[in-house]
């Protein structure tokens, strides 16, 4: 999830070293997110599957 007072940072590019601290604020703010259950995540993509198929 993307807030808007963030700039958008393009993370692929090398050559371009991020802080310390920046990386531990990335994976802070990843480990806060929102998690589905394994069953949530099976019927999601299942559910995704099927509108493929159509």
């Amino acid at each position: 999830m993307k807030t808007a007072d963030k700039k958008n940072k393009n993370l692929a590019i090398p050559g371009k070293p991020m802080s310390q601290k920046a990386f531990a604020d990335l994976i802070k703010e990843a480990e806060n997110g929102p998690f589905l259950t394994v069953e949530e995540s099976k019927e999601k993509f299942e559910k995704w599957k099927s509108e493929r198929k159509k």
